[in-house]
């Protein structure tokens, strides 16, 4: 029985990837992202600049996170396991995300850094050959090492839950 499921389940991820409608090439793109901590839910917006290399099966994200009190750098990899669809479809994979923060309020101050992993699951259209929008949600899990202000040194479990919507221009 175990068998069986595992044949079904290659068959499922093999059969997503063939027909997947990504064109080969160089792609970037904007997106905006909005992000739920897991510890509290307080969201915070951001902006990215998206970047998928023809070479690698990686799409890349270079975040700035744009919180109330303080500000964000981070990267994100994530390989699509999963897509199915050709000009609408769907998208599920895994990734991994590293970050530097800042928080300044009322003279409380601190800075963190992060790592972890994120899977993304997501939607994309593509209204012509080389413009793809995108939505996905992200949910995120890792660690985060503090410094400054902060109550602990070192953070498990950090993450939370991230929204990004976006579009992509693929060069060819």
């Amino acid at each position: 029985m175990k068998r069986k499921i595992l044949v079904l389940l290659m068959i499922l991820v093999i059969s997503a990837s063939t027909f997947a409608a990504r064109p080969p090439g160089w792609a970037i793109g904007i997106v905006g992202q909005y992000d739920l901590a897991w510890d509290g839910f307080e969201g915070a917006p951001g902006v990215a600049f998206s970047l998928k290399i023809p070479q690698l099966p990686i799409y890349w994200g270079i975040n700035l996170d744009l919180p109330r009190h303080g500000f964000g750098i981070s990267l994100t990899g994530d390989r699509y396991f999963i897509e199915s669809g050709r000009d609408i479809g769907w998208f599920m994979g895994l990734g991994a995300y590293a970050g530097i923060f800042s928080y300044n309020q009322a003279q409380v101050e601190w800075h963190s850094l992060r790592v972890g992993a994120r899977v993304p699951i997501g939607l994309y259209i593509f209204p012509t050959t080389f413009l793809e929008f995108f939505v996905n949600l992200a949910p995120n899990l890792g660690v985060g090492l503090y410094f400054g202000d902060y109550d602990d040194r070192f953070k498990f479990p950090e993450g939370g839950l991230g929204l990004d919507l976006g579009l992509r221009l693929w060069l060819r």
